[in-house]
C-alpha cells in the first residue's frame, strides 16, 4: 500500500479522468452530482410521507441516512470487478503498482459520495430540521473505516473477475439481496427475531446502523457496534489485499 502513496499523482488523475468521463459532453457537469441525491430526497419525501406511511419518524431522512452509504459501498464494488480488466491495455504496456486501480474506483466513488453530501446536509437543516450534536464527530471515523472495508471487498473482486469473469454479474444480484438484508427501508428492531439475526449476518448493516445511530438517532454507536466495525474493517482490508497481492502477479497474462 504504501507504494499506492508514491503513485498518489497517478490515483488522482484516475479518479478525475473517471469524474471526467461521467460528465463528458453534458451541459451541467457536476451539478448532475447534486441533482440525483436532491430528487432523491424529494422523491422519498413525497412518496413515503404522503402516499406510503413507513411509521419511521422523518422516514426519508432516515432511508437517506442509509441509502448514500450504500450507494458508495454498492457502486464501489460494481466499478472495482472491471478495474483491473478495464486497463488490461496500459496493465501490459507499463510498469505500476497494480493496486492503484481498485484503490482509484474506490476514491471515485468517495467522491461522489461527498458530492450527495453536499446536497444532504443542507436539506436535512432546512428540509428535516435536524440539527447537528456531539455524536456527528464519529461520522468521519465510522466513514473511514467504512472507505477501508470498501476498498478490502475492492481488492477480493477486482482480482477474482481476472480470473472468473462471472464475479461481476454474481456481485450486481449479491448486491440487490444483501440491500434488503441492510436495514435501510426500515428499522432493525421493526423486524421478527428470527430475520433480525440474518440482518446480523450482513456485514454492511453495521455501517449502516451506525450512521443511523449518528446522523438520525444523534447518539453515538455502541461500543459493540464500533468492535463489530473495526474487526470487520481490518478482516477484510487484510483478506483482500492478501489475496489480490498473492494473485496480482498473473493479472498481465490473464488481461
Amino acid at each position: 500500500m504504501v507504494s499506492v502513496y508514491r503513485y498518489r499523482e497517478l490515483v488522482k488523475n484516475l479518479v478525475l479522468k473517471d469524474l471526467k468521463l461521467k460528465y463528458r459532453d453534458s451541459v451541467f457537469g457536476f451539478i448532475w452530482s447534486l441533482a440525483n441525491p436532491l430528487m432523491l430526497i424529494l422523491v422519498y419525501s413525497f412518496v413515503f410521507g404522503h402516499v406510503l406511511r413507513a411509521g419511521v419518524e422523518r422516514f426519508p431522512y432516515f432511508m437517506m441516512v442509509g441509502i448514500l452509504p450504500w450507494n458508495f459501498f454498492a457502486q464501489s464494488l460494481v466499478m472495482s470487478t472491471g478495474s483491473i480488466l478495464d486497463n488490461g491495455g496500459l496493465i501490459r504496456k507499463v510498469a505500476l503498482p497494480l493496486e492503484v486501480f481498485p484503490f482509484a474506483t474506490v476514491v471515485f466513488n468517495l467522491a461522489q459520495y461527498f458530492l450527495a453530501l453536499i446536497v444532504f446536509f443542507p436539506m436535512a437543516f432546512f428540509f428535516f430540521h435536524v440539527r447537528p450534536s456531539w455524536p456527528w464527530l464519529a461520522f468521519f471515523p465510522i466513514l473511514f473505516m467504512h472507505f477501508l472495508f470498501t476498498l478490502g471487498m475492492s481488492f477480493l473482486l477486482s482480482t477474482a473477475t481476472v480470473f472468473y469473469r462471472d464475479v461481476r454479474h454474481f456481485t450486481e444480484i449479491l448486491l440487490m439481496l444483501l440491500f434488503w438484508l441492510t436495514p435501510i427501508v426500515y428499522e432493525i428492531g421493526a423486524i421478527p427475531d428470527a430475520l433480525r439475526s440474518v440482518v446480523y449476518l450482513n456485514p454492511a448493516s453495521y455501517f449502516t446502523m451506525a450512521y443511523q445511530d449518528i446522523l438520525y438517532r444523534g447518539t453515538f454507536p455502541s461500543i459493540q457496534t464500533i468492535l463489530t466495525v473495526a474487526v470487520l474493517t481490518v478482516l477484510v482490508l487484510s483478506a483482500g489485499y492478501a489475496f489480490f497481492s498473492l494473485l496480482k502477479f498473473r493479472f498481465a497474462e490473464e488481461v
